[in-house]
């Protein structure tokens, strides 16, 4: 995104800009100087000739709507909000108060690693800007409670920055809005379905924390039954742990109810396990009782408008996944394979007429013809997955090129959802079935919820064949 403002530029006559402060989907951000009070300001600005769909500047004007409302220490003040003509265009401008210190993400960046204390102490500060958003009337949803929207001020307190994505919960029931905003990494499932509630904002909270104990990004962890495995990461007390595992679960009924809960469960360890204090044979009741409760597992409903095919015995399993089209995935990666390959074209081109050595130019040609693939396989590949009792075999058609893979059922472990690469700037994700030390991998032009279904319809078949082997 291009910048409005150069630094030295005065703008409505008041502030001057000092630096940018950042760039995101929504505006530029700017440090500035209010001339008339001395102060420092940030100043977030977007340029109505520059955005793509009005979505945008609903989202901004949204922003200011609900900033001049917040009044909390860790959220810094509203101060203006204005909007300026000019020739062909029209610039939107919010003011708040400029807070002091580094986000989250550029600590880490540059060197910066709490303690665990240090970590839980963010957490509760956060917890407590929740607690006030959840309990407005109605309440006020973030929706991108991230690392970059986190500042570490000097004295370790923290600050809650951008609300771009902010959604109240009335305006949601009455609109009934579907658009997905958010960062990927730290959306919980139904994020992605275009929903959002106030166990939304817990799920970010417990993938930032994440990303402060072990410097990744929650997308690059691996993933068990949809949910991110991060013990073997981490070296913290077994309680923070649990109350990480909650924070985090995907189904929104096992999370926390809320920010208040999620605090008072941080600040007070639970307690000693009844079973030190009670008798054997009382043990054995209560566990006979937990017997005969239904299983409450949530399970992902299969998506609207899903074209996979799914059938499902006791003992096999068969899925179709049709091609997905010239749409979606497909089509980025499609599109910037004939990019990444046109230019290699000329590259070579040029230094075969200029005399140059030109076979450094293959592994790039690898590269090229391996994502034009990755796009065909999206656009036009069939797969074929049947599990049974003893046996196992995955069948790929692209284009008539017909690939299989066989094994025994008892070789596979856990399916994966992970990122393979990035389109875009956004991971692309495959089902992974592993078979010992091998992936096979398939549905990369499947939606997220598609993926989620299938990654819980495999795993809970597989898991239920071990219960019976």
């Amino acid at each position: 995104m291009t910048e409005l403002h150069q630094a030295g530029e005065i703008v409505q006559s008041r502030y001057r800009i000092t630096s940018v402060l950042g760039q995101g989907g929504i505006g530029i951000t700017y440090a500035a100087l209010d001339t008339q009070t001395g102060d420092r300001v940030a100043l977030k600005a977007l340029s109505f000739r520059r955005i793509n769909e009005w979505k945008v500047l609903e989202l901004f004007e949204r922003e200011a709507k609900v900033l001049a409302q917040l009044d909390h220490p860790a959220i810094p003040r509203y101060l203006d909000y204005f909007q300026i003509d000019r020739d062909r265009d029209r610039d939107f401008y919010i003011v708040q108060q400029l807070v002091e210190g580094k986000s989250l993400a550029q600590a880490i960046a540059d060197g910066w690693h709490g303690s665990e204390e240090d970590v839980k102490q963010i957490a509760e500060q956060v917890l407590d800007v929740l607690i006030y958003l959840h309990g407005l009337k109605p309440p006020v949803i973030h929706r991108d409670i991230k690392p970059q929207n986190i500042i570490l001020q000097p004295d370790l307190k923290i600050a809650l920055v951008d609300f771009g994505a902010v959604q109240d919960t009335y305006r949601s029931t009455q609109v009934g809005g579907s658009t997905v905003v958010g960062t990927y990494g730290y959306m919980p499932p139904e994020q992605f379905r275009g929903k959002a509630v106030p166990a939304t904002d817990l799920y970010a909270l417990g993938a930032t924390i994440l990303f402060l104990l072990t410097g990744r990004s929650p997308a690059e962890l691996p993933e068990i039954k949809l949910k991110l495995s991060f013990r073997g990461s981490v070296n913290i007390s077994s309680h923070f742990a649990d109350w990480l595992d909650k924070m985090i679960e995907p189904a929104i009924e096992d999370r926390f109810s809320s920010a208040k809960q999620s605090l008072n469960a941080l600040q007070n360890p639970i307690l000693p396990s009844l079973e030190s204090r009670i008798s054997d044979l009382e043990i054995s009741r209560l566990l006979s009782q937990n017997s005969d409760r239904p299983n409450t597992k949530y399970q992902y409903p299969k998506p609207l408008g899903s074209r996979i095919e799914l059938k499902k015995t006791d003992s096999s399993l068969k899925i179709e996944i049709p091609p997905a089209g010239l749409r979606g995935e497909g089509v980025s990666i499609l599109s910037f394979a004939v990019f990444w390959n046109g230019f290699l074209i000329v590259w070579t081109s040029m230094a075969l007429r200029a005399g140059f050595f030109a076979l450094f130019s293959i592994p790039f040609w690898i590269v090229g013809i391996g994502i034009a693939y990755a796009g065909l396989s999206i656009a036009f590949g069939k797969v074929c997955l049947v599990i049974s009792d003893r046996t196992f075999s995955i069948d790929w058609d692209i284009l008539g090129i017909k690939r299989h893979v066989q094994g025994k059922t008892q070789d596979l472990r856990q399916i994966e959802l992970k990122s393979s690469y990035e389109v875009n700037n956004q991971p692309v994700m495959e089902l992974r079935l592993n078979q010992g030390i091998y992936a096979h991998k398939f549905g990369l032009g499947l939606s997220r919820p598609e993926k989620e279904w299938l990654l819980q319809q495999i795993n809970d078949f597989l898991e239920t064949w071990r219960s019976h082997h």
